[in-house]
């Protein structure tokens, strides 16, 4: 599909309001292109699974590597067909000095903190509201699998196709707009597309990084690095560290655990506690890290921000008006319906 021509206005030098409008919709198509695909293919194999193949469900394998097709079989490539409508626009590679990489995954952190504490905030609300406690889907994609299994489908594949559809794909399309809306709606599409409250806020603010990072460089390798990074730590290492300490932490453990302690048996105390000396440790270290890393990664975003400077693009839409042009268009509005229906599903 040959890509649609876009007119400036004479005078402002912006797009005219009705292809600005046109510009965002089409990109309102194509993210709700990705999430249909996504949420109707997923419902469908797990439907032709269940009929034909009910086996695979307990197979952690084979269900990690069928439960990849909906979205990278399915509606990235609605997406992308979609998206060839719209013009596209690179940047020249640039490479980060060593100090701005280790910045850069401060303040990743520190984002990612930042997102979990609003999520919780807001799960809190509905768990409240429903009277209940509501699943983590990371939590259950993770657990009872094996480490290597993890590894590969929560941090390696994640960090590597979805870096290439939302920053590489979606951004190379948004830039001609400029740098600030490529950076804002990837990074909304990315958090929207996790289609749950878990993961919205954070995923919107490291896709906001990871895009500002890509924009400023024209390379995904620190983004997939950084996005690798992250899973590995909060969904990997956290998954082994909870099978690790699940016997600790069930009731007959803390009850033999008090009892031990009450009687002032410092020799079985120690002893109990030692076979899980190690991820105790490890989980230790991991909090403390993780804490120094998110103070510094505050301060390295203030300063940062700072400095930053987001540069227009070759189709730059019109400031008047702007909010009215993203939003009030028929793609837009046809993806944020279809967004907030994954969302409130999520909760029920």
């Amino acid at each position: 599909m040959n890509a649609l021509k876009f007119s400036l206005d004479p005078v402002g030098g912006t797009l005219t309001e009705r292809d600005a409008k046109r510009y965002f919709s089409i990109f309102g198509f194509a993210v709700f292109a990705l999430v249909a695909g996504l949420q109707l293919g997923g419902f469908l194999l797990s439907y032709l699974v269940g009929r034909f193949a009910p086996w695979i469900f307990s197979d952690a394998l084979l269900y990690q590597v069928i439960s990849v097709i909906p979205l990278y079989g399915i509606g990235v490539p609605l997406c992308l067909w979609v998206l060839a409508r719209l013009p596209k626009d690179s940047v020249l590679p640039e490479k980060m000095e060593g100090k701005s990489v280790v910045k850069g995954f401060c303040v990743a952190v520190a984002l990612m903190t930042v997102g979990n504490y609003l999520s919780n905030i807001i799960i809190s609300f509905f768990a409240a509201a429903k009277g209940e406690m509501l699943t983590n889907p990371v939590e259950s994609m993770t657990e009872g699998n094996a480490w290597w299994i993890n590894l590969i489908f929560v941090a390696l594949l994640p960090a590597i196709l979805e870096e290439l559809v939302f920053r590489k794909l979606l951004c190379d399309r948004l830039l001609p707009l400029g740098e600030g809306y490529a950076i804002v709606l990837s990074a909304a599409a990315f958090g929207l597309v996790h289609g749950n409250f878990f993961q919205f806020a954070y995923a919107f603010f490291l896709g906001a990084l990871f895009s500002l990072i890509y924009v400023k460089t024209g390379k995904l390798i620190y983004s997939i690095v950084y996005h690798f990074l992250i899973n590995l730590l909060g969904g990997v290492l956290m998954a082994w560290l909870a099978q690790r300490l699940a016997p600790l932490l069930n009731e007959e453990t803390l009850n033999r655990l008090m009892e031990l302690m009450s009687a002032g048996d410092a020799e079985a105390v120690s002893a109990l506690m030692g076979e899980y000396l190690q991820p105790l440790t490890i989980l230790a270290v991991y909090e403390i890290a993780m804490t120094v890393m998110a103070i510094c990664g505050v301060i390295f975003l203030v300063s940062g921000l700072k400095k930053t400077r987001l540069q227009p693009g070759l189709l730059p839409p019109p400031r008047e008006g702007r909010v009215a042009n993203v939003f009030c268009n028929a793609g837009v509005a046809v993806a944020i319906t279809a967004f907030a229906a994954v969302f409130v599903l999520s909760v029920l």
